[in-house]
């Protein structure tokens, strides 16, 4: 009986040892489990709640301008749409003043009502001029003095319409020195006329009307540096002739140019013929040095009867007052 006894205990014994092994086996399953979903629980919520770093974009994922460069004192030419916008450079030094002379080219596919804007940025960004322009009337940026040593941004966009093809020309002068104590200032910037053409074109061009006198602005006048030609006084229907052989390469409706003829000449000349009343060449025809091209007006951008007369040579507009005789 007493081992009977002793066999029972002990596997009463050994039926509970198996049970607490098995309750911490299960127990220990249970805080795995817990510890693993909390720890990713906890992970998701510091997702949820952890601002992620903060990815720089690539180049591919901003568009990066095209940027050209504007030598000094040569032309250089672009082509506005509707909502595109060029972007032009150039060094400068502290003290020197610069000059952004811009011209557009009726005929070429311009909108001849277009109005464009220029502005001038300091090498740090900072707009330094701004100036907005049309076809007729185009920007002209003046800025005295360059505030430091750098690169500089032109930045060149349609206000309205399409500015079409347009030139631009930059010109710097030479940056300011010290003044001396009892000394004198350096000279200012002088205009000059182009060198190349002035030999080439003695007794090239006559006046194109029998009047001379400027009723208005000049070549870059002071009071509007925009101003790329010469306004001559005339009356109403006073004839206006070619002031040299060529062909009529545009005789139409010029936006704020009014009624507009301009002329090809040989050797990179031409010459514009604005505010018209009345058109009587035509567009291809070949002309003579002194013939009819229509009747002085005030038509397009005009305050009352007058020629606004220009010259151009490759491209660029230069003072009449120096090809005329």
């Amino acid at each position: 009986m007493a081992n009977d006894r002793g066999e029972e205990e002990m596997g009463m014994n050994t039926a509970g040892g198996d049970r607490s092994f098995l309750s911490l086996f299960k127990w220990a399953v249970l805080t795995a489990t817990l510890a693993a979903a909390a720890y990713l629980g906890g992970s998701a919520l510091a997702q949820r709640w952890i601002e992620p770093p903060h990815v720089s974009p690539s180049a591919t994922q901003v568009p990066q301008q095209e940027v050209d460069w504007l030598a000094f004192d040569e032309p250089v030419d672009g082509t506005l749409d509707a909502d595109t916008e060029d972007v032009w450079q150039f060094r400068g030094r502290e003290g020197q003043s610069a000059v952004i002379e811009m011209w557009l080219h009726p005929g070429s596919g311009s909108d001849v009502e277009a109005e464009l804007v220029v502005r001038l940025l300091a090498p740090d960004g900072t707009v330094l001029v701004q100036e907005t322009g049309s076809v007729f009337l185009p920007p002209y940026v003046v800025q005295p003095h360059l505030p430091t040593n750098g690169l500089y941004s032109v930045q060149v966009s349609p206000a309205s319409g399409v500015p079409g093809r347009y030139s631009l020309a930059l010109t710097l002068s030479d940056a300011l020195a010290p003044v001396p104590s009892g000394g004198t200032p350096p000279p200012g910037l002088t205009a000059t006329a182009l060198s190349g053409p002035i030999a080439a074109v003695a007794d090239k061009f006559q006046w194109p009307s029998t009047r001379r006198e400027i009723s208005g602005w000049t070549f870059h006048d002071p009071r509007n540096p925009g101003h790329i030609g010469l306004d001559i006084a005339a009356a109403m229907w006073d004839p206006i002739v070619a002031v040299a052989d060529g062909v009529v390469v545009f005789a139409e409706w010029g936006g704020g140019y009014g009624n507009l003829v301009i002329l090809e000449h040989d050797d990179g000349w031409r010459s514009y013929y604005a505010h018209l009343t009345e058109i009587v060449a035509e567009a291809g025809q070949e002309v003579r040095q002194g013939e009819l091209l229509g009747g002085a007006g005030t038509t397009g951008y005009s305050t009352g009867p007058h020629l606004h007369f220009e010259l151009r040579y490759q491209g660029r507009p230069v003072d009449p007052h120096v090809y005329l005789p």
